[in-house]
């Protein structure tokens, strides 16, 4: 009797446990890995580097949040760093009063960037929807036609000479807070709104739940998809922007393995690869995670090189555990 109280304790406990680490795991994993940066080194939990690290990531995480929203659909996108590059390219070259730039107000830099952001994105959520070419492949050729057209149109060259109207937004802060953070918010304020309170939220998780008992339910599938695209679009433009202005610069190598970060802040936010599952909250925290361990990294001196090796290694084993949860592990 004694025995079969015990083993159902234990059971009760091993479940509870598992509840605990499903609904909780990325932010019990944050603040074990704060903690542990905490002991290791001083400059790490002083106002300063937090907020440093916030400004790090708030571009990056606008795009983790776009893509984050195409995975729980079923889709994905490997043109974002291409894109970042593209979108700073245009959106500086239209600002720029250096050589081939057209030194037009900063207002119109953000409109060509956002624009630039929105037309990628279209043109992938086209392809993807109409044409029915999975997303893999649709996105890794746009990312190799973003990457030529961002050095076709700078002849290879960063630009710069960018007024201070247009740096403003990604260097300056509104108090203590940097701009790129505030405007993280309210990117991260205006998706959780769209995934938890509007119908295109509600069609995102039933499309990348059953695709096609979302089509027998009446849902516009192909509609969504391009929605969404257009979505992510606009949310990588304006991060694009933003980071062009807090460089002062943009250059046709800028961006290049974005794509991992966002991707491995959805994945390690707990969105699934099966689709239909993910939380705006919880990937904010992903990239957080992934931000605090680069910065974490650069504060301990390990080499650069590492960063990819352990951002890899993490994608792999948040991979693992979304295969332990859906049941396929």
């Amino acid at each position: 009797m004694a025995e079969n109280k015990k083993a159902n304790t234990d059971s009760l406990r091993n479940i509870l446990i598992k509840k605990l680490l499903g609904s909780h795991g990325i932010l019990i994993g944050f603040i074990i890995i704060v903690i542990l940066l905490t002991v290791s080194t001083p400059y790490f939990l002083t106002v300063p580097n937090i907020i440093n690290v916030l400004r790090q990531i708030s571009c990056i995480g606008m795009a983790t949040i776009g893509v984050g929203m195409l995975i729980i659909m079923g889709q994905n996108d490997l043109s974002i760093g291409s894109t970042f590059a593209l979108t700073g390219i245009l959106a500086g070259l239209t600002v720029s009063s250096g050589a081939g730039g057209y030194n037009l107000p900063p207002v119109m830099g953000y409109i060509a960037g956002v624009g630039t952001g929105v037309i990628v994105g279209a043109f992938n959520g086209l392809i993807v929807a109409k044409a029915r070419i999975p997303a893999f492949i649709v996105t890794m050729g746009t990312m190799s036609i973003c990457r030529g057209l961002a050095l076709i149109f700078a002849r290879g060259m960063p630009v710069g000479n960018f007024p201070e109207g247009f740096n403003y937004l990604g260097s300056a802060s509104l108090g203590p807070i940097p701009w790129p953070v505030v405007i993280f918010a309210l990117v991260i304020a205006l998706s959780y709104f769209i995934m938890e309170k509007r119908p295109l939220g509600r069609y995102i998780y039933a499309v990348g739940s059953n695709e096609e008992a979302g089509r027998a339910a009446g849902i516009n599938v192909d509609r969504v998809k391009i929605y969404a695209y257009l979505y992510h679009g606009a949310l990588v433009g304006l991060a694009g922007t933003v980071l062009a202005g807090r460089m002062k610069s943009a250059a046709p190598a800028l961006g290049v393995g974005y794509e991992l970060d966002a991707i491995a802040g959805a994945i390690i936010g707990g969105v699934s690869f099966t689709g239909g599952i993910g939380r705006i909250g919880d990937m904010v925290l992903g990239a957080l995670l992934i931000g605090v361990i680069n910065n974490g990294m650069d504060l301990l001196g390990v080499p650069a090189f590492y960063k990819q090796v352990v951002k890899g290694g993490i994608i792999i084993l948040a991979v693992l555990a979304d295969r332990k949860r859906s049941g396929r592990g």
